[in-house]
């Protein structure tokens, strides 16, 4: 199976709703997990900046990656939005054939 898990950030909950349910009507994701409260520390045209974000982690096929990246570019509010990806070496297999199956 190729598999990975999905990295990004909102500034808001209903931003990161709205995008998060884009993706499953799609099927490029199986599942998504909202996670607000985060405080983010980061460089920004040369300035150090500071932002509550909501944190969103989502499992999918790596087959998916670009068209999500897409769908996540088009739909956020910040110019630049971090939309990352890691493989999935190994994990409990009936979980990672529903990801399969899902997306």
């Amino acid at each position: 199976m190729k598999l990975s898990i999905g990295y990004t950030t909102f500034p808001t909950k209903a931003e990161a709703q709205n995008t998060v349910l884009t993706l499953l009507e799609d099927g490029l994701i199986a599942c998504a997990n909202l996670m607000p409260g985060a405080e983010s520390l980061f460089v920004w045209e040369g300035q150090i900046q500071k932002a509550n974000e909501v944190v969103v982690v989502f499992k999918t096929r790596r087959k998916n990656e670009d068209k999500i990246i897409k769908v996540i570019r088009h739909s956020h509010s910040y110019e630049t939005p971090c939309v990352v990806f890691t493989p999935i070496e190994n994990g409990n297999p009936q979980f990672m054939d529903w990801v399969e199956g899902s997306c």
